[in-house]
């Protein structure tokens, strides 16, 4: 027969095998804390020679698991705070809140930006952002460092991303490729949201023409005095992605589009989002 709390197994007969020593077993407590901490408390016995030294073996066994505990809550604290810590790399951590859309932020090309605009050949332009996009470096080749402001061919100025979300270029195209001769064009000079849209498709796609099937939306708008068309396009095999959102003004002689591009799974993740970012193009006004 073996009874707990007190332990007495061995009693035969009324007769304790043990008569001189008790042994006093400290009891799991029903606190939240781990099972190896509470079962380093459980081994603190005691037998009748050291039962004087109970009360500092409770208080041994107790601080211990305090302390391992209030480690625990340290350590989970400062990684939780680490984290939360914004990548130094996204547009949140460095560029102003937007002042029109909540949960944005502005980029504002300055004067000396890209070649174009230290060039004076281009006004400066704008775009909101969400917190976590990131700028994407844009090689020499296609920023066209090598020839502004006399190049003849599309150039990319800058570009934006997100791994979740899709990427976003400004691409800048001479009116004079577009066989526009007059100076300083208007968009309805340079020609119809139709016939604009067949002369840059290459551009968007990054590799194939658009069809008319491809078109989902095409739209007009105005903003500060300056007409934009803006298009929804989807093109399953684009090389830039499935899902294409293009705006596009002029400036100067430059015929000037922002143009998104996401993949179904971005597109899914993001549309809202990459809707607000093309609405939010703009160019010429005052950003200084």
């Amino acid at each position: 027969m073996r009874a707990y709390g007190n332990d007495i197994s061995g009693v035969s007969s009324g007769v304790s095998k043990w008569p001189t020593q008790r042994r006093t077993t400290v009891r799991r407590r029903t606190h939240k804390l781990t099972p190896r901490a509470w079962d380093d408390e459980i081994n603190c016995t005691l037998t009748s020679n050291q039962t004087a030294g109970l009360a500092v073996g409770r208080r041994h066994c107790s601080l211990s698991v305090a302390l391992l505990a209030l480690t625990q809550i340290s350590t989970s604290g400062v990684a939780c705070a680490e984290s939360q810590v914004l990548d130094t790399k996204m547009v949140g951590s460095y560029l102003p809140k937007s002042k029109t859309e909540d949960g944005f932020y502005e980029f504002t090309a300055s004067k000396s930006r890209t070649p174009a605009l230290r060039a004076g050949a281009l006004e400066q332009y704008q775009v909101n952002l969400p917190a976590e996009w990131k700028e994407v470096l844009v090689s020499n080749a296609k920023s066209g460092n090598y020839c502004q402001p006399r190049c003849d061919e599309a150039t990319t100025e800058v570009s934006f991303g997100n791994s979740e979300q899709g990427t976003l270029q400004v691409i800048i195209i001479p009116t004079t490729k577009l066989l526009i001769a007059k100076k300083n064009p208007s968009l309805k000079d340079v020609g119809s949201a139709t016939g604009i849209l067949n002369a840059i498709s290459p551009a968007i796609t990054g590799s194939v023409a658009i069809e008319e099937e491809d078109i989902v939306d095409v739209k007009e708008v105005e903003k500060q005095g300056k007409v934009y068309y803006e298009y929804e396009l989807f093109t399953p095999y684009a090389q830039s992605g499935a899902h294409n959102l293009t705006t596009v003004c002029t400036s100067m002689n430059y015929l000037v589009m922002a143009t998104i591009s996401a993949t179904e799974k971005e597109w899914t993740n993001a549309e809202k989002t990459l809707k607000a970012i093309l609405r939010s193009f703009s160019v010429g006004g005052s950003y200084d």
